[in-house]
Formats: structure tokens, sequence, C-alpha cells
């Protein structure tokens, strides 16, 4: 269940302390059986999952934010703000906060570069404080790794990919991480309840979106991506964004609630409506979709695999009217949800075609399962999507909006 999202006298509720100690010692894990000495990441999930630092949306381009953790020390932030008002707000990180690095990723083109030696100077000079400097580094999360290696590697320092380190401690949800995630499963419920009211003729889909959005921050989210809002035609052949298109009376309209963040954990939530009563062609497409998406549901426990779920749904594009898995991929697919709306493991038939080899579900991982029903060239498409936790006994369905029947919204026959 999802519990209140303030802090109170008369309940436990998510413990941010725990929170922090459990994913640190999960990364710490994960770089001892790596071999490194220690990781550097600028991607700002896993800044946030290293230190709960939040890295905003302006700043994520620039790469100015970086995390060092040592294996036998604590993690390090570098860029901020102002050191010693970050460690005001956030006295866990009490003498570890350093002024940003050098912005190599705007300004250097080679490892020459002296935005890129001091950078390599900074980092070097710590890890020989730890004693770490013979020993590999892990770089994750900077479109620069090619530059930065061979700048390490003239000093002496190996460096080895560090994105499958945070990959592996991630994967796996903590107590407080599972809490957070139905927080924001249950805050796409109030989207959903703000767009369902609003589902009228003449209503556009930028609108809905806008709504949307209001009600997400409005619940607390720290940051949502544009929800995805397709009306009418622009429900088939599926598609995956938004228009000035006003709805109209029979349209089906789909809409995914995706990036909603909340502490920095995402839902990603398809639902699709009906502007006034559906007709029996788009009843039957709905509930093919949602055989679709439940029957995958089924399969889901502890030690089956990505495979396992794909096998559930249609065994060939043609499904859809199409002859390549690669041209129906997003139709039918599953994904990790966690600090990213893009986590492992990865489902699809067209992973599964490509022949990538199957992972194993294991408990406390959160998946992303939405499919879609349209066939070529018809008037119609559905698409649905469900939250998932892989538990003891099987699953659990984090998302609650109502999905067994199409809702049929303005109504003015009632």
């Amino acid at each position: 269940m999802a519990l209140g999202k303030y802090a109170v006298d008369y309940e436990q509720r998510v413990n941010y302390d725990r929170l922090r100690r459990e994913r640190l010692d999960r990364a710490k894990e994960q770089l001892n059986k790596s071999g490194a000495g220690a990781i550097i990441t600028w991607d700002e999930a896993n800044i946030r999952y290293l230190t709960s630092y939040y890295v905003t949306t302006p700043m994520r381009p620039a790469e100015m934010q970086c995390v060092l953790l040592p294996r036998n020390g604590e993690p390090i932030l570098f860029g901020g703000g102002t050191p010693s008002e970050t460690e005001r707000r956030m006295p866990w990180l009490q003498g570890r906060v350093q002024p940003g690095l050098p912005p190599f990723k705007v300004v250097a083109h080679n490892e020459d570069h002296i935005a890129v030696q001091v950078t390599v100077d900074i980092i070097g000079k710590l890890l020989a404080e730890y004693g770490l400097e013979k020993e590999p580094l892990a770089i994750d999360g900077t479109v620069c790794g090619v530059i930065l290696e061979r700048a390490f590697k003239k000093r002496g320092i190996e460096v080895i990919h560090g994105k499958p380190i945070l990959d592996a401690a991630r994967v796996i949800k903590t107590h407080d991480e599972i809490e957070l995630m139905r927080i924001t499963c249950q805050n796409s419920e109030s989207a959903f309840a703000a767009i369902a009211e609003a589902i009228r003729p003449g209503i556009r889909e930028c609108d809905l979106v806008g709504i949307g959005v209001k009600a997400l921050y409005q619940e607390g989210a720290d940051h949502t991506e544009d929800l995805v809002c397709c009306s009418g035609y622009n429900t088939n052949p599926y598609g995956w964004s938004f228009t000035d298109k006003p709805l109209r009376p029979g349209d089906l309209v789909y809409i995914d609630v995706d990036g909603n963040s909340y502490q920095g954990y995402k839902s990603c939530v398809y639902r699709t409506f009906c502007v006034g009563k559906a007709t029996q062609e788009q009843k039957e497409l709905y509930q093919e979709c949602y055989e679709m998406i439940y029957g995958a549901i089924s399969v889901i426990k502890e030690g089956a695999t990505n495979h396992d779920v794909a096998l559930k749904w249609p065994d060939s594009p043609q499904y859809w009217g199409f002859k390549d898995w690669a041209e129906v991929m997003p139709y039918a697919v599953g994904h990790g949800l966690g600090l990213t709306l893009h986590d492992p493991p990865g489902i699809s038939r067209y992973m599964m075609a490509v022949g990538l080899p199957p992972t194993e579900l294991k408990v406390g991982m959160v998946i992303a399962l939405e499919t879609y029903a349209g066939h070529k060239g018809g008037k119609h498409g559905v698409r649905l999507e469900e939250d998932v936790l892989v538990t003891k006994d099987g699953y659990e369905v984090l998302t609650r909006w109502p999905v067994k029947e199409l809702m049929e919204c303005w109504l003015p026959y009632n």
C-alpha cells in the first residue's frame, strides 16, 4: 500500500536515512565485485542514488556535477552548488562536497585539453589519497568517456565501463525505494483523474498534457517528462507524442503519464479513454490490448525470465501488419523502472529475435509492461501499461487506475 507522503510521528513511512544507507551499501557491494578501486559518475540518476543530490534538468546536458565513490571511502560530490550550503542542507555529505570540475564536455575535444587535464589531476590526487591509484577506475554517465579514458591511461590509470556496476546495484529495489514507487504510481492516478474529468470534444491533446503535468506537480513531483497524448487518427499507427489536435466525439485517446518522478523515482502508465460512448469495435480492440498485457503479467515471478514474459505476446509482427520485429518493437515492450524511466531488464520479442540472452527476474525488480492493439490501416489504436513489482509470491501491480474496461468520458447521455 502507498502510505502518506509527509513525515508524521504516528506511523513509519519512508525512512530516508535508511534509504541512503542501503542504496550506498548496494553500490559498494557491486563496486567490490567489479574489481574497480573507484567509480566516477556524471549520470544524474546515479548521482542521486549515491548521494541524494538532485541534478536539475537544465544542468544535466552540461555534465557539471559528478560523484566519485572510492571502494574504501564515502561518496564525494563535485559541483553541488556552494559546498558549504550543500553540506548544511545535506549533512550526510559533510566534508565531501567540492566545487565542480572543469566543464570539459562543453569545451574539450581531445584528451590533452586543459579542462580534461585538470579533471584528471583532481581525480588522480583523490585516488592516491585513498591508495587506489593503481586500481582500475570505472567511468559512467559522460559522453566524453573515450577522451577521459585516454587521459587517465596516459597517467597509468586503467579505465573500465562503469554503467553495469550501478545498474546492478539499482535493479533490485529496497523497501523504501518500493514505497516511493508506490507513491509515484499513486500520483499518476491524480493526473488521470484530472485528465478523465477534462476529456470532452474540443479540448486538445496538448491541453490534456498540461492538465496532467499540473496535477503531478501539485502532488509533489520533482520532475516529469512530457506526457504522451494521442487521439483519433493519431492512435493508429502507434505514436508517442502530442499535438494541438482537438478531441472529437467517438475518438479513442491514449495517454502515458511517463517519467512522472517523486523523490527521483519514476512511473510509466498508459491508459486509453473514449470520448463518449464506445463502439463494439473499440471495446473489442481494448479487450485485445488488455488480454495482451495481463497475459504477460500472469507469468511474472521470481525465477522467470524476460523472455518468458515476451512469449505471452503475439508470435509474429504480422499481428500488427508488419514484417520485421524491429518495426513493432515498441508495440509490446517492457522495461525496468526506478530512478530512470528505462532501467534493466528490457523485454520484447525484438530482443529475442536478435539473440539477446534471457535475464532472470528477481524479487525487488520493478517492471513497466506496455502493449498496443491496432490493426494496420485501422481507425483506432489502444495502448495500456502497468507497473509491476516482482515479489516472493509472484507480483504486485503498483498502478491502480481502472483498466479492466474501456473508460468512457463525456457522457451527456447520462
